[in-house]
C-alpha cells in the first residue's frame, strides 16, 4: 500500500475489502461535519437564548393544583429540593408524596419537611400495585387516587424550583388549546468531574435541543416537570398506558398532541440538582437517554452525530495533520467553550472560563464514543433492573439485575 509524504496510509479499508475510503475523500467529509457541527451548536444556543428571554406567562387564573412527587431513595439535597415546593407563591395547592417501599428513607425526609410547613396540605402514599414496568409511573399511579384537584403537576424528587414557578406554568396551560406544559431543565449542584460534565450536557445540548425542537413546532416533553389536566391524562389512557414505556414523558406529550392539544415549553427553568457524579455515572446516564432518543426518533438520533464536532475535528487532525486541521480543531473548541460559558452565565452558573475547553473536549469525546451504542444495543439498566427497549421506548423485562444509582 502506497504511503504519502507523512507516512500515512493512502486509504482505509471500511466494512469490506472492495470499499475503500481515501484520505482525500475523508478530509472534505470531515470538514463538512465540523462546519455542520458549528452551525448546529450555534442554532441550539440561539434557540436556548431566545426561549429563556420569553416573558413570564403568569396570569390571574390560579385554579388549585395537585403536585405529584414520586420518591425513590435520598437524592442529593433532597430536603432542600422538597422544601422549595412548600414555599411556592401560589394560592392553593397540595403535595402528595409516594414511595413504593414503605421503608424508603425518602419518606421520612418528606415527612420532616412537611412538619415544618403545616399550612401546606401534604399527604403520603406508600406501596401499591404495579401497572407496568416503569417504576416511576407505578408510583404515580398509586399517588393519583389520593389527589384532589383537576390540575396535576408531575415533579421529580431531584428538582428544585423558584416560588413563582407554578404560577408561570399555569399561565402557559391557561392559553387556548394547550394541554401540557413542560419545563426547561437547568443542571445545578454537580460535584466531581462527572457532575461538571452532566451540568454542561444539561445546560447546552439538552436545553438547547429542547428549545430548538420545540421552536420548530415539534413535541418535546421532559418529565422532571410536567403540568396537565387530569381529564386529558385520562383521555390518553392514563398512567396505565404510560407505564408501558421508559420515556413516559415524551409519549405523554405525543399522545396529548395526538388528541389535538398543544405541548409547550415553559421558558423558566427548574433545577435538576445533580450531586456528586463520576464520569462513569455521567456516561451511563447519557447512554440511557441516548437509547431513549434513538427509539423515539431514529432519524433525529442519527443526525445527532452532527451536533458534536469534537470527534470529526480530532479525526481530521489524525488523517490530515497541518495548519488547517489544527485551526479547525481550535475553532471547534473555542465555539463549544464560548457557547457553554455564555449559556451557563445566563443561567446563573459561574465557572472559571479556562475550565470550559477541557470540559468541552471531554464531553464531546465521551458523547461521541457512546453515539454508536444505541444503534447496536437496546438494553438499559435503570434503578437496578435491566430492560430491553422497543419502539417508542416500549419496555420489556430482561433477565438479570444490574446495580444502578441513577435518578428517575
Amino acid at each position: 500500500m502506497k504511503r504519502g509524504p507523512r507516512g500515512l496510509c493512502a486509504g482505509f479499508i471500511v466494512a469490506s475489502p472492495p470499499i475503500v475510503i481515501h484520505v482525500g475523500m475523508m478530509t472534505p467529509l470531515l470538514v463538512l461535519m465540523i462546519v455542520a457541527g458549528w452551525l448546529l451548536v450555534f442554532t441550539m444556543h440561539l434557540s436556548q437564548r431566545r426561549q429563556l428571554r420569553s416573558p413570564s406567562s403568569a396570569g390571574d387564573d390560579h385554579p388549585p393544583v395537585s403536585i405529584l412527587k414520586p420518591l425513590k431513595g435520598v437524592d442529593a439535597d433532597l430536603e432542600t429540593n422538597l422544601e422549595s415546593f412548600f414555599d411556592l407563591d401560589y394560592p392553593e395547592y397540595e403535595l402528595v408524596f409516594g414511595v413504593q417501599d414503605p421503608s424508603d428513607p425518602a419518606l421520612a425526609v418528606a415527612r420532616r419537611v412537611a412538619d415544618r410547613h403545616p399550612d401546606v396540605s401534604a399527604r403520603f402514599v406508600a406501596g401499591g400495585p404495579d401497572i407496568g414496568l416503569n417504576r416511576k409511573v407505578n408510583n404515580l399511579a398509586n399517588i393519583l387516587p389520593r389527589v384532589r384537584h383537576e390540575h396535576l403537576l408531575i415533579s421529580d424528587s431531584n428538582v428544585m424550583v423558584m416560588p413563582d414557578m407554578l404560577s408561570d406554568m399555569m399561565g402557559h396551560l391557561a392559553r387556548p388549546g394547550v394541554g401540557l406544559v413542560t419545563s426547561l431543565i437547568r443542571g445545578t449542584g454537580g460535584r466531581g468531574l462527572g457532575g461538571a460534565l452532566e451540568s454542561l450536557q444539561l445546560n447546552t445540548f439538552v436545553m438547547g435541543g429542547v428549545a430548538a425542537v420545540s421552536g420548530f413546532g415539534r413535541v418535546c416533553a421532559v418529565g422532571k416537570s410536567m403540568l396537565l389536566r387530569r381529564r386529558d391524562l385520562e383521555r390518553i389512557g392514563g398512567f396505565a398506558r404510560l407505564g408501558r414505556f421508559l420515556a413516559e414523558d415524551q409519549v405523554c406529550g405525543e399522545e396529548i398532541d395526538a388528541i389535538g392539544l398543544k405541548v409547550v415549553v415553559c421558558p423558566r427553568p427548574v433545577d435538576n440538582v445533580l450531586g456528586r457524579l463520576s464520569v462513569r455515572s455521567f456516561a451511563g446516564r447519557h447512554l440511557r437517554w441516548a437509547r431513549i432518543r434513538r427509539r423515539i426518533n431514529p432519524i433525529a438520533y442519527a443526525g445527532e452525530i452532527l451536533t458534536n464536532p469534537v470527534p470529526p475535528a480530532l479525526a481530521l487532525l489524525l488523517v490530515n495533520p497541518g495548519a488547517m486541521s489544527f485551526a479547525m480543531a481550535a475553532v471547534t473548541v473555542f465555539i463549544l467553550s464560548a457557547a457553554a460559558f455564555e449559556s451557563e452565565r445566563v443561567l446563573g452558573i459561574r465557572r472559571r472560563a479556562l475550565v470550559y475547553p477541557p470540559l468541552a473536549i471531554l464531553r464531546g469525546l465521551t458523547v461521541g464514543a457512546g453515539w454508536p451504542v444505541p444503534l447496536l444495543s437496546s438494553t438499559v439498566a435503570w434503578r437496578g433492573t435491566r430492560y430491553r427497549v422497543g419502539p417508542r421506548t416500549l419496555l420489556e423485562p430482561k433477565r438479570g439485575r444490574q446495580p444502578s444509582n441513577e435518578s428517575v
